[in-house]
């Protein structure tokens, strides 16, 4: 797990893969920049996808979720971290950057 405050630490030292795991509707109304949209009712799916050796850092709207999908992960090889709080941690941050961009996978 990790504070929302060492997002841009862990991301510009690793190569990592952001992803939002909340449906598309609230992915959409705003997430954080350069996040992907993998909601967790798709994980078996977009699991696949998951290149090996990226660090994968998961965060949802509270930080449950991203705690289920992180087990769901284990076993594969690279770092995997949560965001204590999820977006909503994110969204009392100064300094936020909130994107309504969608990133393709």
């Amino acid at each position: 797990m990790i504070a929302v405050e060492e997002l841009e630490e862990i991301r510009s030292s690793e190569r990592a893969w952001l992803i939002d795991l909340r449906d598309e509707d609230n992915y959409r109304k705003g997430h954080i920049k350069n996040a992907r949209n993998c909601p967790l009712a798709y994980i078996d799916i977009w699991r696949r996808e998951l290149p090996d050796r990226v660090s994968i850092i998961l965060y949802c709207e509270h930080g449950n979720q991203s705690l289920l999908a992180a087990r769901k992960l284990r076993g594969r090889k690279g770092a995997i971290y949560t965001i204590t709080g999820g977006y909503q941690a994110f969204l009392k941050m100064d300094e936020k950057e909130i994107d309504t961009d969608v990133f393709n996978r």
